[in-house]
């Protein structure tokens, strides 16, 4: 009797472990339950915080389309006037450029660049795609807990150039939204959170509206604020062209 007992519980362990999910699922199944749009524009108002509690604010669109399996997404600020017109295009993780209009110039960001601060905020310009419920690049990614309401998810980035050596996301999963990032450096320290709140329902589009990155070494933060999100808007890929944006007013078509 003892032995079926025993024999019964490795089986039950060898059914588990078949039929368990991985982390690499579990970020797949975030951004197939996600993607179920072609294209996006959201109203953004960011405030960026000091370690005084002084605040700026600005404000930005964002416009996304889905690809195939490829996202792209294009970001342009409106006000103030010190930052109008300055637009970050990622095409691809290799393929990010941004224009700033006081030079009239679009760059490309490649390399160690990408970890540069996307205009003075706490987010690098690598972390953009977190906002649409994406991890980017090559990783590895390790579910590292699995309770009734969450996974916890270890993703380990391949990318030389990066400055994070872990980063450990709380995925709820109800809705299969980020609820908690942890960011660690390379050495295992923990250098920034970000948490996501507030979620509401946009024409049957779940987002979190806030988005709260605190950067534990600077003692600053960055609130992202979605104040407004319309599905299908009518843009083509077309839109996503660096030489498109360059122009004053960008054009749908």
């Amino acid at each position: 009797m003892k032995k079926v007992v025993i024999t019964l519980t490795v089986l039950t362990l060898f059914i588990t472990s078949i039929f368990a999910i991985t982390g690499k699922e579990v970020l797949d199944n975030v951004k197939d339950f996600h993607n179920n749009f072609k294209t996006e524009k959201s109203v953004v108002v960011m405030k960026l915080i000091d370690s005084n509690g002084k605040v700026r604010e600005r404000e930005f669109n964002m416009y996304l389309m889905h690809e195939g399996d490829d996202s792209l997404a294009l970001v342009r600020f409106n006000k103030p006037s010190e930052v109008k017109n300055i637009t970050l295009l990622t095409l691809s993780d290799d393929e990010i450029y941004l224009y700033m209009p006081a030079y009239r110039k679009t760059k490309r960001i490649s390399g160690g660049a990408k970890n540069g601060k996307f205009v003075g905020s706490d987010f690098k310009y690598n972390d953009i795609t977190l906002l649409y419920n994406e991890q980017s690049g090559d990783y590895d990614a390790n579910l590292l807990k699995e309770t009734d309401t969450n996974y916890v998810v270890e993703v380990i980035p391949h990318d030389k150039d990066t400055d994070y050596g872990k980063i450990i996301m709380d995925i709820t999963k109800d809705h299969l939204l980020f609820n908690k990032i942890e960011f660690y450096s390379k050495d295992n320290r923990l250098i920034k959170v970000m948490n996501f709140k507030d979620v509401k329902d946009f024409s049957g589009h779940l987002l979190a509206t806030i988005v709260e990155l605190n950067n534990l070494e600077e003692n600053h933060s960055t609130v992202l604020e979605i104040k407004k999100a319309e599905f299908e808007i009518p843009i083509t890929k077309k839109f996503f062209d660096r030489r498109n944006i360059s122009k004053p007013v960008l054009k749908y078509k």
